[in-house]
């Protein structure tokens, strides 16, 4: 089980995700005002961001790496896919 987003729209900015997240799985965009699932990989499905999420926009699913990958770790040009190995042109 891991945390998912419900509905990005419905959030309010509160930062209550990030503050509770005992496991750092979440990080908070300043230019668009909204928390960022940034590290889905360490969610140990406690609930607390869902419970105390004041807009309500987190759920928590059963699956775990079932959504992409989110623009704050979208920094890179080397692909994240965990099970194959990034291709490194050597020039």
């Amino acid at each position: 089980m891991s945390v998912a987003r419900y509905d990005l729209n419905r959030c309010i900015g509160c930062r209550q995700c990030v503050k509770v997240c005992p496991m750092d799985v979440f990080r908070f965009d300043e230019a668009n005002r909204k928390s960022v699932i940034a590290f889905p990989e360490n969610c140990q499905s406690c609930g607390q961001c869902f419970v105390n999420c004041y807009g309500r926009s987190l759920t928590i699913v059963n699956d775990m790496y079932g959504y992409a990958q989110t623009a704050y770790r979208a920094a890179t040009t080397v692909p994240l896919n965990r099970f194959e190995q990034p291709v490194v042109e050597r020039t």
